[in-house]
Order: structure tokens, then C-alpha cells, then sequence
């Protein structure tokens, strides 16, 4: 027994320098880093550019993790931040000892007044307006005057170039002006672009003073002048090998908070100016029309506007080498003249369209049986289409698979139109149960072949509550043909077909009150007219693409 007991004192002696080192460790975990402890602090600013000190780098790092751990200290604890920071970028401060890390939002601004920061635990605190001072005043709070950032310079509206040399001053808190750091920014090497589409220079600040100095592959200087003489003195063909020298000053002025000088030098090679096309000069509101440019050889970089504006971004696709887009005109258009304008790299070109407005006529769909209206049009059906249609407009194949004119009219179609794109529909006479029919509506004998309008690829093949048995055919350039309210289908994803191949058969699936099928066209993310594509309409006959149909 007096063992056992020795053994039991001797294993509890054992755990005794454990216990110490666990109690201690917990203790210093849960302790504060501060004056004692830190050894090293991180500040991240706003545009998380990182500045660390070690303690055993420098007195400034000493200086700096002693400052951070006063300006905490003497800070004031608050009920929370205030709404005004909602959304704001805050500098992540971390300080740490050789155990732990205690990370820290500092929210700080030009008004020593109102500078807060929030610990660890969540707490709010402000800054004391003197420790805030300080701090605002040096250089690694730069991030929080917006005029510490240096204009940006764009080349051809697509490259931002860095400057070879870069003076920028802003004024901080005291209204004196504090070199801005350029260090992150100036690269002092030659750098080489493809300017596409001609030559453009622009500031998203517009500088005081703007030379450029252009020399051709031999040296010879052709032209060294102020930039806005450069467009109408100077002219360049295709391929054109340059240097080019920029230089850019802001003044002082009392009436801003900057001031500097950037010089940029680089090569380029100009190309010949892009060029744009319309297939037609006028076109009815729900309908199309196709744009051909020229000279573009990265088609996503087309930059789109219209005025008046027409809510629609055109998606450019290469074809050979033209660029192609096809432009969606909302039913809802208003007629009139519109200007399209046109944006690659240095060129910018607008041209005009006339847009002719459309009064859509409405159609009375009656005797459509509760039942229908109750498993195939309700909110959760509708919703679930226009869920799987917006990912299938999300997508489009690259390659032109269709040429010349659509199926689409009757006699195509072996049936007959019963209701055309763009009518309203109102249902058994309820004008609170509508919609606008985003294609033409066919009846015709149960289980006829359905033909496919033109070649393209099938991208969906499924069953939906609201449009029952649906195919869609992507014809290329955002161009997709849907096939709604079959009988059956007989075609997948991935099949090739060609214009006239059977995909399926007319039936009565979905929301359907007369057996046929429902055939849609849309353009990006729009549903369009589909007449301007078929054989035997006076306005195309098919889609006029410039330069590539005849």
C-alpha cells in the first residue's frame, strides 16, 4: 500500500511542470499582444498594398508597433461603427508575438476627426484625433486620398500603359503637397503593342500639358507636337512600326490636390482602321439586323452604344475574317433614326439606322380547360422555363453553321399559322392572364415531321412543364431556333443537322391548346421576329450579313 502511495505522489510530481507549461501557454494565448510581446506588425492598405516590420529590423519597426499599440490603447470604445463605413475598405492590421496573431480593421480617412478601428472580437473603437494625425500623415496612409493615384494612360481604348518615369504629388490632411510612391508603378523598359484600328492616346485625367513625339522604325521623327494635332497632321497605314514617347504634365493649381509629370516611351505597330457594315439600313422594331466589321481581329473588345439607346450589348463573333454581330431590336422600340456607334482600339465609328415602330396585334386564345392552365402555365412553370432559357442564352457555339433563308412559313412548315410573334395573347378573354407570344404558333397534324428552319447544332433537348417536348438549334453568331409543344423529338445534344432534317414530330405537350408546334427565334439573350429569314419574306429573305452573303 505505502508503493502504491509513493507511486500515485511521484506520477502526480510528474504532471506537475505540464500542468505549469499548459497553464502558461493558456495564459499567454489569451493574453494581449502588446508593448512586451509584439514583435512584428502588418498594414495592409486600401489597395492591399502590405508594409511589414519586424522589431528587430529597424527603429521605425520599433516605432511603428509601439505607435499602432498606443494609437489602440488610447482609442475609445464606441457602440459600434458608424453607417457611414458601411462598404468601406478598411487596412487589415495585424500585430503579432511570437505565440499569436491579432488582426485589426482599421477604418481611417483625411478627417483625423472620424477614424475608428474594430478588434478582434468585433469591438468598435475611434481613434484619437492625435494618434489618427499622426498616422495620416505619413506616407503609408496614401491609399486614402484618391488623388495619390496617378492618371491612367490607354492606348487604343484596350492597353494601360506604365509610365518610364513618374513624378505625382497629392496634398494629405495638412494641405501640403507629399511625394506620392511610384515605385509599384514605373517600369523603365520599352514595352510593344498591336494597336488595332488606329492610333489613340486618352487620359482618364486629362493632363495640363500632353506631347507626343512619334520616330518610325529608321529614326526619322514624323511628329512631335501637342496630341491633339496628332489626329488631323497624321496618318498611318497598315502595319506601321513605331516609337512613341508621351509626355504629360498637371500644373499646380489651387483649385486641386495634385500635380506631376508621367513620360511613357513604347513601340507599336498600327494597324489599318476597323470598318463596320450594317446588312440593312432599316429594320422593324422585334426584329434583327446583322453588323459586319472589318480589320478586327479580337472581336470581344468591340465596344457598343446607340443613341437613343437600345438596352443591348452585341456580341461580335469571327467569321473568316470579318468580325460578325447580330443586333436584337426590342418589339418595344420606339420608331425613329438611331446612331449606332462603334469602338476598337483607335477607331470610333457611327452609323445610322432606322428603326420602324410596331403595333402587335392581340389574339384571344379561348376554351383553354382549367387543367391545362393548371399543370402547364402557373408561376413555378414559367419561372423554371425562363431559368433553363436564360442558360441556354448564356451560350453560343462559335461556328456559323446556317446560310440563305429559313423554313418558317406555312408551307414550310405543313400546317397552318394560327398566331404570329409579337401578338398579346389573352387567354379565355381574361385581360389579367397575357402574354406576348415570342414566336409563331403552328397547327398542324399530330405527329408530322418538324423540320429544322436552317443547319446548326442542338443544344437542348428536354421536357418542360410549360413548353412540353422542346428542341433548340443553335445556328451560330447567338442565332438559336426553339421548337416547343412536340410530339416527340428524335434528335440529341451535340447532333449537326441540316436545314430540312427531321428532329422530331407536331404534337400537344406543354402549354398547348391546338396540337402542332411553336417555333421561336431569338439573338443573345432576345426573342425575335423570325420573318426577315424566311423565303418568301419582301423585307431580307434571309440574314443580310455585309461582305459575306451575296
Amino acid at each position: 500500500m505505502k508503493n502504491k502511495v509513493i507511486l500515485v505522489v511521484l506520477f502526480v510530481l510528474c504532471l506537475i511542470p505540464t500542468v505549469i507549461a499548459i497553464s502558461s501557454y493558456n495564459k499567454t494565448q489569451n493574453a494581449p499582444v502588446d508593448n512586451k510581446t509584439a514583435v512584428q506588425i502588418s498594414i495592409s492598405d486600401i489597395n492591399e498594398k502590405t508594409y511589414i516590420f519586424h522589431r528587430d529590423d529597424s527603429e521605425e519597426a520599433v516605432n511603428m508597433i509601439d505607435f499602432f499599440l498606443k494609437m489602440r490603447n488610447n482609442a475609445s470604445e464606441i457602440v459600434g461603427l458608424p453607417d457611414s463605413l458601411t462598404g468601406k475598405i478598411p487596412f487589415k492590421v495585424t500585430l503579432s508575438s511570437r505565440v499569436k496573431n491579432e488582426t485589426y480593421l482599421f477604418y481611417f480617412n483625411p478627417d483625423p476627426a472620424s477614424n475608428y478601428f474594430q478588434d478582434p472580437a468585433g469591438k468598435a473603437y475611434q481613434i484619437a484625433e492625435d494618434d489618427a494625425t499622426a498616422f495620416i500623415t505619413t506616407e503609408y496612409a496614401e491609399s486614402i486620398y484618391e488623388t495619390a493615384t496617378m492618371p491612367v494612360l490607354t492606348l487604343s481604348n484596350t492597353y494601360p500603359v506604365s509610365p518610364d518615369q513618374a513624378i505625382w504629388q497629392y496634398k494629405n490632411y495638412t494641405g501640403s503637397y507629399v511625394d506620392s510612391d511610384v515605385s509599384g508603378t514605373v517600369e523603365q523598359k520599352i514595352e510593344e503593342y498591336a494597336l488595332e484600328g488606329g492610333f489613340d492616346l486618352q487620359f482618364d485625367l486629362q493632363p495640363d500639358y500632353f506631347m507626343v513625339k512619334i520616330l518610325d522604325d529608321a529614326g526619322n521623327l514624323i511628329f512631335d507636337d501637342v496630341y491633339e494635332n496628332l489626329v488631323n497632321e497624321l496618318s498611318f497605314k497598315s502595319n506601321t512600326k513605331l516609337n512613341v514617347t508621351v509626355t504629360a504634365k498637371w500644373y499646380e493649381d489651387p483649385s486641386r490636390s495634385f500635380c506631376g509629370e508621367l513620360v511613357y516611351n513604347f513601340d507599336s505597330t498600327v494597324s489599318a482602321p476597323a470598318e463596320f457594315h450594317l446588312g440593312m439600313q432599316s429594320v422593324k422594331a422585334g426584329r434583327f439586323v446583322a453588323v459586319t466589321a472589318t480589320n478586327v481581329l479580337y472581336p470581344e473588345r468591340v465596344q457598343f452604344s446607340s443613341e437613343p439607346s437600345l438596352n443591348v450589348s452585341p456580341v461580335f463573333f469571327q467569321e473568316g475574317e470579318y468580325a460578325v454581330a447580330l443586333l436584337p431590336i426590342d418589339p418595344d422600340t420606339a420608331g425613329g433614326n438611331y446612331t449606332l456607334t462603334f469602338v476598337y482600339g483607335g477607331t470610333t465609328q457611327s452609323i445610322p439606322l432606322t428603326i420602324e415602330g410596331q403595333e402587335f396585334a392581340t389574339s384571344n386564345m379561348n376554351d383553354v380547360s382549367a387543367t391545362i392552365l393548371n399543370l402547364y402555365r402557373t408561376s413555378d412553370t414559367i419561372a423554371e422555363f425562363e431559368q433553363t432559357a436564360a442558360s441556354i442564352m448564356d451560350k453560343s457555339i462559335t461556328t456559323r453553321h446556317f446560310s440563305g433563308s429559313f423554313l418558317g412559313n406555312a408551307k414550310d412548315m405543313g400546317g397552318t399559322i394560327m398566331r404570329g410573334f409579337g401578338r398579346t395573347i389573352v387567354i379565355n378573354e381574361n385581360p389579367s392572364n397575357t402574354y406576348r407570344n415570342n414566336g409563331v404558333d403552328y397547327n398542324i397534324a399530330e405527329g408530322n415531321p418538324i423540320k429544322a428552319a436552317n443547319a446548326g447544332e442542338v443544344v437542348y433537348v428536354g421536357i418542360l412543364d410549360y413548353t412540353g417536348n422542346i428542341v433548340v438549334i443553335d445556328h451560330g453568331l447567338g442565332l438559336k431556333t426553339w421548337y416547343y409543344n412536340m410530339g416527340s423529338f428524335s434528335v440529341e445534344v451535340g447532333n449537326i443537322v441540316a436545314k430540312g432534317d427531321t428532329i422530331g414530330t407536331s404534337g400537344k405537350t406543354g402549354f398547348a391548346k391546338d396540337t402542332g408546334v411553336h417555333i421561336a427565334m431569338s439573338v443573345g439573350h432576345s426573342f425575335v421576329s423570325p420573318y426577315d429569314t424566311w423565303s418568301d419574306n419582301d423585307d431580307a429573305g434571309k440574314v443580310k450579313i455585309w461582305g459575306i452573303d451575296p
